[in-house]
């Protein structure tokens, strides 16, 4: 599902608001979520599952096309974890 397939879904569901309202609420969510994560906050929606960010450790990588051996800083990455419900919901 592409982010333009969720608002569609998110729009229906909303129908008592305008479309512009809902955009902007959606819109608003997402900048929320993503606000709290660059903070380093903990996000957690009952029922679905929690989002946080995790420091990864810096590594040596390479690149593709050159094969050449390039260090990777320390760097910050989005986890999620599923809830219980949604894992119930899943398997």
């Amino acid at each position: 599902m592409k982010k333009s397939d969720l608002l569609e879904n998110f729009k229906k569901r909303l129908n008592h608001l305008s479309k512009t309202d809902s955009i902007t609420s959606f819109e608003l969510i997402l900048k929320a979520i993503g606000e709290s994560l660059e903070k380093g906050d903990r996000l957690e929606v009952r029922g679905f599952g929690s989002l946080s960010s995790r420091t990864r450790k810096p590594m040596r990588g390479r690149n593709p096309q050159s094969g050449e051996a390039i260090e990777l800083s320390e760097r910050k990455v989005p986890y999620f974890r599923a809830s219980k419900e949604l894992n119930q919901k899943l398997n």
